[in-house]
């Protein structure tokens, strides 16, 4: 495999819209070479099927490939990574009322969406405090934190199992998305599910932020294993359980936030 499209593959920090950006930008690269656009799709195929945006980009790139030459090819991916970038911008306009009165909030993990959707909001005015989990084992929490911070944002880092700290001091939870299933269950980073939890007992509204790309026609979730030495480095005989994501029913939402 390529050295950089392995890295994009590979890369179990960023989110979802940020990896298909980053695919988007290797493809363009890479237009006169169709063998190399198959690979794309059949590694994120592979790879990435936990993130629904760039399943749904990857059918129609395959579709593109086949039926076009670079030219068109190249239109096709500018229009799409057009069309990711005016989303946080429709997500807020479509619920500014709520999001404009929110001034403290917990999240986990790293969310594009999320961080543009902040930096409308602090356009407005700059009141917003925002705690955000660690999000173990890849602790890509810190990352969030890091890019909030240069924005000015008042943030402020906690462990994921101080998490109870945060909600009671927040006035409601916001989070990202990976998949939003036909069932109304939202699949997302590891520590949503208890994160939804603890919203419920401190009576504090739990949000979720997906564009429409997040949809599937799918009820059910299978979660994939990811490698025990992220977790603890050991040769005893201990179980370890590595998973990224998971189910947060769809009672424990408040409001789903889209274009």
């Amino acid at each position: 495999m390529n050295r950089e499209l392995h890295k994009i593959i590979n890369d179990n920090k960023s989110g979802s819209l940020e990896i298909l950006n980053n695919l988007i930008k290797y493809c363009v690269k890479n237009l006169s070479d169709k063998n190399e656009l198959y690979s794309v799709c059949e590694l994120s195929r592979k790879e990435l099927f936990h993130f629904a945006a760039i399943e749904n980009f990857i059918i129609q790139l395959e579709k593109k490939i086949s039926k076009s030459n670079s030219e068109n090819l190249k239109t096709f991916l500018i229009d799409y990574k057009m069309k990711f970038k005016v989303i946080p911008d429709i997500i807020y306009l479509n619920n500014r009322g709520l999001l404009s009165n929110i001034k403290s909030f917990t999240t986990i993990s790293f969310s594009k969406t999320l961080s543009d959707i902040i930096k409308i909001r602090i356009k407005e005015k700059n009141d917003i405090e925002v705690f955000v989990l660690e999000s173990r084992p890849m602790l890509e929490g810190r990352k969030f934190a890091l890019e909030l911070s240069k924005l000015n944002v008042n943030v402020t880092l906690v462990v994921d199992a101080f998490m109870c700290y945060a909600v009671k001091n927040s006035d409601a939870i916001l989070i990202g998305s990976d998949q939003i299933l036909k069932n109304g269950n939202v699949v997302n980073k590891i520590g949503s599910y208890p994160l939804a939890l603890c919203a419920k007992e401190f009576n504090k509204p739990f949000y979720v932020i997906a564009d429409k790309s997040k949809f599937v026609n799918k009820s059910k979730y299978i979660p994939k294993s990811f490698q025990d030495s992220e977790i603890y480095r050991t040769n005893k005989n201990i179980t370890i359980i590595n998973q990224y994501f998971e189910e947060i029913p769809s009672k424990f939402i408040t409001k789903i936030l889209t274009d």
